[in-house]
């Protein structure tokens, strides 16, 4: 949990975030996290390339919501397929199982989560973005290994991330 704190307003620049690492083959910018909302609430936005995703999961213990900025990426949530593309938003409940892939050549992707903390993760396990491209060495751990550290946040990791093939 965060400290105590009054919230205050504050204004990002497109690009800026409070952090940014690269993590898997994208990269991850968090807008918002739960320092800045007395834990009510973060906000990630996500730019992956072609391939790029989520290995499917699910969260005990926050609701997350998806509104597609750019691309085309293939959702499934609860077992349903459902293609979105930029405008489109879904919602992800806590309890539900899902995964993402980015069938275009980009995806940007404005993922809330609520309450926060599960950004903090991504953070410290990324690498900080420090310049525009990614770095070649970026190694993320084991699947394993990902569900361990994951599952200290709540989130259970239920099988590998989609392929393009599973969604063609």
């Amino acid at each position: 949990m965060s400290a105590e704190t009054t919230p205050k307003p504050y204004r990002l620049v497109s690009g800026e975030g409070l952090a940014a690492v690269w993590w898997k083959a994208g990269r991850v910018t968090v807008k918002v996290a739960g320092a800045e909302t007395r834990d009510a609430l973060a906000q990630i936005e996500v730019d992956d390339p072609r391939g790029g995703g989520t290995p499917l999961h699910v969260h005990h213990n926050e609701d997350e919501s998806f509104y597609v900025l750019e691309g085309e990426v293939t959702f499934v949530i609860g077992g349903e397929r459902i293609d979105a593309g930029a405008g489109d938003f879904l919602f992800g409940p806590r309890d539900i199982p899902h995964a993402y892939v980015v069938r275009s050549e980009r995806a940007r992707i404005l993922t809330t989560v609520s309450p926060a903390g599960v950004e903090q993760l991504f953070v410290s396990l990324g690498t900080p973005v420090t310049s525009a491209e990614p770095p070649t060495d970026v190694v993320m751990p084991p699947l394993p290994e990902m569900a361990r550290l994951f599952a200290a946040h709540g989130c259970e990791i239920l099988g590998p991330p989609l392929l393009l093939a599973d969604v063609s």
